[in-house]
């Protein structure tokens, strides 16, 4: 390899034109970056080395190249220069072709004309050093090839749905939820204490069993409460007197006043004693200071107040129930 090919390389690196005295000049000529849409290439600014035959005179780029190579002065390192150019010359006299490497390659023609043929001139590019050519899809191309990649999806229905709906909704299903937890089932009342009209079947039932058992009788007539008819043909007298009630059909009745019913205005049902506590000290801290509780079968109900007055008792139950906390509270009937 001829030595003025590594220094000539070198010297393009930083320059944009080198000159080798009496054969030409190597000009880097930029090129901009570029794109190519039938192919959808895109080229990055890069440069190209091109020859010029007519510039031959020595700009000493050279020779001061091969002084600080090697050492010499300025005169003997434009000998080494001529040397090398009268080498080159020889070369494409003899073998019509002369590769200067990277750069290129010089050829000889017929007629003795010399042209260039460029080389790897991504080398020189400096400013673009790296970077390649490469091709990029459009996207139409691209959504072409994900639509034969993807499966076809099933049909799919949306629904628009406003997300404060879906928040009332799923409130409203946990109070209800919640409101089911807490509530007395309706299986384990007695129905005939869970008071609708207030009026307790039992009392109903006591006094039809009285009245049933009160004999009907009529005693003799008395000589206070008479009524005389007087006729025309004979005067004639009738007496009337109210029956009286047996001693055991009063001793009954007596039973059946005394078995009136206290009215609870109830707040809560619960099963154990401390949730029972609970409840009572919550409610007195509420306000609620007649607060107390009742056992009936195995439950335990936590009243507002009792009342022998169904009336009183509505009143009060509705006074209550303007509390949200007691909005279910309700009123159990039960005999002494």
């Amino acid at each position: 390899m001829l030595r003025i090919i590594s220094h000539l390389e070198s010297l393009l690196k930083g320059y944009d034109c080198v000159i080798i005295p009496q054969l030409g000049g190597f000009v880097l000529q930029a090129i901009p970056a570029s794109y190519v849409a039938e192919t959808h290439l895109f080229r990055p600014m890069q440069k190209e080395v091109v020859f010029n035959a007519s510039l031959k005179y020595d700009d000493g780029l050279l020779a001061e190249q091969y002084m600080n190579c090697y050492g010499v002065s300025f005169q003997r390192a434009r000998r080494m220069v001529e040397e090398d150019v009268e080498e080159i010359k020889a070369l494409l006299f003899k073998e019509l072709k002369v590769s200067l490497g990277n750069v290129g390659s010089l050829h000889r023609g017929a007629e003795g004309q010399i042209y260039f043929q460029s080389g790897d001139a991504a080398l020189f590019s400096v400013e673009s050093y790296g970077l390649t050519a490469f091709k990029m899809k459009t996207w139409e191309a691209q959504q072409r090839e994900n639509e034969t990649l993807i499966p076809p999806k099933r049909n799919t229905y949306y629904f628009p749905l406003n997300r404060n709906l879906l928040r009332g909704v799923a409130a409203t299903a946990a109070a209800v939820a919640l409101f089911l937890m807490i509530s007395t089932p309706v299986k384990e009342i007695n129905p005939a204490s869970y008071t609708a009209s207030f009026v307790p079947s039992e009392i109903v039932k006591t006094r039809n069993k009285a009245n049933a058992t009160l004999p009907a009788t009529t005693a003799p007539a008395t000589p206070n409460v008479k009524r005389t008819v007087a006729t025309s043909a004979a005067t004639t007298t009738t007496t009337t007197t109210p029956s009286t009630p047996s001693a055991a059909t009063e001793r009954k009745a007596g039973k059946a006043i005394e078995k009136s019913p206290v009215y609870y205005v109830v707040i809560s049902s619960v099963k154990t004693r401390q949730q029972s506590d609970e409840i009572i000290s919550r409610a007195e801290r509420a306000g609620i200071k007649s607060v107390n509780k009742i056992i009936v079968s195995d439950k335990i109900r936590i009243y507002a107040d009792k009342f022998t007055d169904k009336n009183k008792a509505a009143t009060y139950l509705a006074k209550l129930q303007k509390n949200p906390k007691y909005q279910d509270a309700w009123i159990y009937a039960h005999n002494k």
